[in-house]
């Protein structure tokens, strides 16, 4: 594992324990640059974090888990897994307390022992759908019936 990918893993640990505030600290640069994020999440540092506390929020059980990590250069790719109980407001979305699974994926660009930029893609639809803020396929058909 480079030191790039094993910096990714102890922050996502940091992450997955309930510790947004270390989690973020320990991987971005104060002046990183987020893409891929609701258009609500305020840039920068301080916009990831709020983020990653109303996810928290939202789902207190949130577990980043990592399928495939690559790292090369000044570069790590993640698929990952989000996982957890919808149990508090998500997105808008009341709390269903349903178990939630989610894929995606993330590139990081380190600068240093810190990430400066981070590329990211989360099946919007799947989330939008457990949360029930979307309707199910099966539901979708029954409409356009």
């Amino acid at each position: 594992m480079t030191d790039h990918a094993r910096t990714v893993a102890t922050a996502v640990g940091l992450l997955n324990a309930g510790d947004v505030d270390g989690y973020v600290t320990r991987l971005y640069t104060e002046d990183a640059v987020f893409h891929g994020f609701p258009p609500q999440v305020p840039p920068g540092r301080d916009g990831i974090a709020a983020f990653f506390h109303a996810l928290r929020a939202g789902m207190p059980d949130a577990h980043i888990g990592a399928e495939d990590v690559v790292a090369q250069g000044d570069r790590v790719a993640v698929r990952f897994t989000l996982t957890g109980t919808h149990t508090g407001e998500l997105l808008g979305a009341s709390r269903t307390g349903r178990r939630i699974a989610v894929e995606g994926i993330t590139i990081l660009r380190f600068r240093g022992e810190r990430v400066a930029e981070r590329w990211n893609r989360l099946d919007d639809v799947a989330l939008l759908t457990q949360v029930g803020l979307l309707p199910a396929p099966a539901e979708t058909e029954a409409v356009n019936r």
